[in-house]
């Protein structure tokens, strides 16, 4: 209700009902203008009960007070500050509210105290009862917007958290989807343009068809290109708003096996340079998880030894230890500097290893080239001797 229709409306029951009082009892001392002007103040008392609730019960029982004890007819004077200590409390003021409808019951007590009378006695008990009831009908208001208030926090709470799971999954996805399209589609086009440059010498030295040296051309041109714009791509999808959680998982395509330990021979095979791999320590079976990360680890190494670091050959070792597996690759090219300079290769091989546990770095070799190592925890398992390879 508007404040001014309130105080409107309780101004209208306060000064009829002090009017007819003033007829009906005798005894009681005539409302002279300190008394309409100790009413107007219970009434206006009621304007500040919204922004400054104290300040309205302060006045309102003020006035009632004074009211009272100069001996006034009895009426709905109590009535602003009634509504003064309902606000109070329902608006989480408790203590302050409830002194104010203590102390609205302790001076008509007082005065009934002073002159004992059976009269006396049962107004005081029937006015005890009335404050009581307000006081609780306002407990049971701020009782309510208060659960109404935790509920809708916790609508809003659950609302946002299930936005903020939706995005971390579309962020996992993303980082995957760019993940997987580095580590393969990248790798490919490097050996197709890698074979192409090498087809187009092989041709030049022939003498054979220029048609042959202008397609190598084109192709080893296109897949340039296309790698450029796979770099581009991936700063799209790989952006620094959407770090990974090491909760994601690396599931691949259920239509094909997920690559592993058992296919670094082909990948060595295929690699452009030289490769030489050695497996040393008692081997134990991999997890999946971890299998999967031994595999891309070594074919980003072997795609950056391909297009950035010029070099002759390469060397992969796998080292199975007491506790977990180092996997070695080191080249005689050039260095590249540490993980904080590499791109998204070096970026998304620090995620994997981290993703399982482990730990990656990178850097100048000890003897030149370029060197990556991580090491990877493994659980205790039945072990199996192999030797080097």
């Amino acid at each position: 209700m508007n404040r001014f229709a309130l105080v409107i409306a309780i101004g209208v029951v306060v000064f009829s009902t002090s009017m007819l009082a003033q007829g009906n009892q005798p005894d009681a001392r005539p409302i002279d203008p300190l008394g309409w002007a100790l009413l107007a103040g219970c009434v206006l008392g009621l304007l500040p009960r919204r922004t400054h609730p104290e300040i309205a019960l302060a006045i309102t029982g003020g006035a009632a007070a004074v009211h009272f004890a100069l001996g006034y007819p009895y009426a709905f004077w109590p009535a602003p500050a009634l509504i003064a200590v309902f606000t109070l409390i329902a608006a989480d003021r408790r203590a302050a509210g409830w002194i104010g409808a203590g102390a609205m019951v302790a001076i008509p007590a007082t005065a009934a105290l002073a002159q004992p009378s059976v009269d006396h006695m049962v107004a005081l008990l029937i006015w005890g009862l009335i404050v009581l009831v307000a006081a609780q009908l306002a407990e049971v208001s701020r009782a309510r917007r208060a659960y109404t208030a935790e509920v809708e926090r916790r609508a809003a709470e659950a609302e946002r958290t299930r936005e903020e799971a939706a995005l971390r999954r579309a962020q996992e996805e993303r980082l995957k989807v760019a993940r997987e399209l580095h580590d393969v589609t990248s790798h490919t086009i490097s050996l197709i343009a890698l074979h192409a440059a090498v087809a187009a010498e092989a041709v030049e030295r022939a003498g054979g068809p220029g048609e042959a040296r202008d397609a190598l051309a084109v192709i080893r041109t296109a897949s340039r290109e296309a790698l450029t714009e796979m770099k581009d791509i991936l700063g799209v999808l790989r952006t620094p708003e959407s770090p990974e959680s090491p909760e994601s998982s690396d599931a691949l395509d259920a239509r094909r096996p997920a690559p592993g330990t058992e296919r670094l021979g082909d990948l060595i095979t295929t690699a452009g340079v030289p490769v030489e791999m050695e497996v040393t320590g008692v081997r134990r079976p991999l997890p999946p998880a971890v299998d999967l990360t031994v595999y891309r680890v070594v074919q980003e190494a072997l795609t950056n030894t391909i297009r950035h670091a010029a070099a002759s050959r390469a060397r992969v070792s796998l080292s199975f230890e007491s506790d977990g597996l180092v996997v070695r690759i080191d080249d005689d090219g050039r260095g590249r500097g540490g993980l904080e300079t590499g791109g998204h290769g070096l970026a998304g091989m620090a995620e994997r290893v981290a993703a399982v546990g482990g730990r990656l770095s990178a850097g100048d070799g000890p003897d030149g080239g370029f060197q990556v190592v991580a090491r990877l925890p493994l659980a205790p398992a039945a072990a199996l001797p192999v030797g080097a390879s």
